[in-house]
């Protein structure tokens, strides 16, 4: 009965996770919640997971992959390898690929494209190469490189820790690597000769000149007589009556960017409004309005330099992912408009506040200088475009990297568990001042910490309720008459898929217990079983939910589902056959 209950439970997750139609995290919440109310383990031992080192681990590599980010030594590696690439797209892939598996090994994958993100944009736009030709290339070498090491993906710290707690062993920092540069080699070596072709060749949503931002704009004063004078800027029906945006407010020579709703009109203020020119028309009609020919063009020079046109992207961490601009109060809480929203690739620009957004959506915000800083510097906004951000901590790089050095000299060495050493580590970048701690707070992927703790307990109740064995029994019927070889591969072939529409975390801690369960079956070293799974839980290239790194692309590349089916399917199907067959090698029997 437990074991038909807790494959319900199992295949209900996966439908919601493959859907989307409740958020992963959510998802994996309500997993932990229900497992207790069953009674298939107990709520104490459920809530335990919220402890369990993996999700610690995956915690404090956040905070160090932040800091390490936060010294810019990203970006000098990248400069110094981009510039020996210049114009040749070949070169440039090659380069963006090998410095993002480098960078990714030591520090969070989806970190990694990130910082590295803006950098390849601008190459992109310097080399005049599309950007969708270079920016799938940046994710999947962020993917690739992750495998590499014991830190560099949350999959190969759950797998570590699950493999010690079934079975009593546990990989070392370096174990992944001889698997990790078999798959770097096959990975550049596919998009260098075949994927790119592959590749759209979509042209670059370049940001608007403010000039041609201001095409757009209309200027009304409001006389004494004017209907509007002693309302407030929402009470006045500009925006839900005539649909149009109030871009800012000149009142006695003083300029107020993106005026709140709540602002109380007076008389001679001068109103800039976006829209389309039959809805100013309308205006006209209104008594006390004056319609100001010649549009928005501010006489203040001073005030007209203020105004920053930029590009931004939003972060899995983002507060927007699942809600409209209008619901969180965009304009009042940060001060900008937006102009525009990209989604793969195509404009939306009407009723932007209407939109629900999604992870991988680019804005187009426009507002002054500082306000767009601080949006970039607080609130999980990738700023693409259109400003220099604020200069990264170089003083602090070597001070960066010697504990990033010490952490894995620690855990190599046995000195210390990977858990103590990433905590310690974590704990000496905030001391020593490569991260302020309220960025260390900011940095952590909150979704993906609840979703690994509320996934774990799942795992747990596979294995004692025999869920795990009856699903490897069912495996070995299908291939243990072959031999262990056979079914390590179709082992694979199903963790692969299943990442294909579900996070690579959650999948590694579903196929755990069924991979320990295998090699108890087999009566063999558990190692290959489990390293199949941390692979084969990396090895997402066919679909944009597949890893936060795909969908962070998806709006700065304009790319649709297709593409990463066409680009990545011949990958994943090459990484498949040449893993099924080396991990036996590696790792015996």
């Amino acid at each position: 009965m437990q074991i038909a209950l807790v494959l319900s439970i199992l295949c209900l997750a996966i439908l919601l996770f493959a859907t989307g139609w409740i958020r992963m995290d959510l998802v994996s919440i309500l997993i932990l919640l229900t497992l207790p109310l069953f009674d298939i383990i107990p709520a104490e031992q459920a809530f335990l997971a919220f402890s369990n080192p993996a999700v610690i681990t995956v915690a404090a590599m956040f905070i160090m992959s932040a800091a390490i980010a936060n010294t810019g030594v990203t970006g000098h590696l990248g400069r110094w390898l981009f510039s020996f690439a210049e114009k040749s797209e070949t070169k440039l892939v090659l380069a963006i690929m090998s410095l993002t598996a480098i960078v990714s090994a030591f520090i969070n994958n989806i970190g990694a494209a990130a910082v590295l993100l803006p950098m390849v944009t601008g190459i992109a736009k310097k080399a005049e190469i599309a950007a969708s030709r270079l920016l799938m290339p940046l994710a999947f070498g962020s993917l690739i490189g992750g495998f590499c090491t014991l830190i560099g993906t949350p999959p190969n710290i759950l797998i570590n820790e699950l493999m010690l707690e079934y079975a009593g062993h546990e990989f070392s920092m370096f174990d992944f690597t001889p698997l990790g540069l078999m798959v770097i080699i096959i990975s550049i070596g596919y998009m260098m000769l075949f994927g790119r072709h592959l590749l759209p060749d979509n042209p670059p949503a370049s940001v608007p000149h403010l000039n041609q931002v201001k095409a757009y704009i209309s200027e009304i004063r409001l006389k004494k007589e004017s209907p509007f004078v002693g309302k407030t800027l929402q009470a006045t029906g500009l925006n839900s009556d005539f649909q149009l945006k109030i871009r800012s407010l000149l009142r006695e020579q003083l300029k107020i960017t993106s005026p709140r709703r709540s602002i109380v009109l007076r008389a001679d203020d001068i109103l800039f409004l976006e829209g389309k020119p039959e809805q100013i028309l309308k205006l006209k009609e209104i008594k006390g309005i004056e319609v100001v020919p010649g549009g928005a063009q501010i006489s203040d020079a001073q005030e007209k330099e203020k105004l920053r046109v930029a590009e931004v992207a939003l972060t899995p961490t983002n507060e927007l992912v699942g809600k409209t601009l209008r619901e969180v109060h965009f304009k009042d809480n940060h001060g900008l408009n937006v102009l525009a929203i990209w989604r793969k690739g195509e404009p939306v620009v009407k009723h932007v506040d209407q939109v629900i957004l999604k992870f991988g959506d680019m804005l187009l915000i426009e507002g002054p200088e500082n306000q767009i800083l601080h949006l970039a510097d607080k609130h999980d906004f990738l700023l693409l475009g259109g400003i220099k951000p604020e200069p990264y901590l170089p003083s602090k790089a070597p001070l960066a990297i010697l504990i990033m050095l010490a952490v894995i000299l620690a855990v190599t060495a046995g000195l210390l568990p990977i858990m103590h050493a990433a905590t310690l580590g974590a704990a000496a970048m905030i001391l020593t001042g490569c991260i302020k701690l309220s960025d260390a707070y900011e940095s952590i992927n909150w979704p993906v910490i609840m979703l690994i703790a509320g996934t774990l307990p799942l795992g747990m109740a596979m294995e004692v309720s025999g869920a795990s064995a009856y699903l490897a029994n069912q495996l070995t019927a299908l291939a243990g008459p072959y031999g262990p070889w056979l079914t390590l591969a179709v082992l694979f072939l199903i963790t692969m898929l299943l990442t294909c529409i579900m996070s690579n975390a959650a999948t590694a801690v579903l196929l755990a217990p069924i991979a320990f369960d295998l090699s108890l079956h087999f009566g063999v070293n558990p190692q290959p079983f489990f390293m199949t799974v941390a692979l084969a839980a990396s090895t997402c290239f066919m679909t944009p939910v597949s890893h936060q790194s795909n969908a962070l692309v998806i709006g700065p590349g304009g790319y649709v589902f297709a593409d990463y089916l066409r680009v990545g399917t011949p990958l994943n199907i090459l990484i498949w056959f040449a893993a099924s067959f080396t991990i036996p090698l590696i790792f015996p029997f």
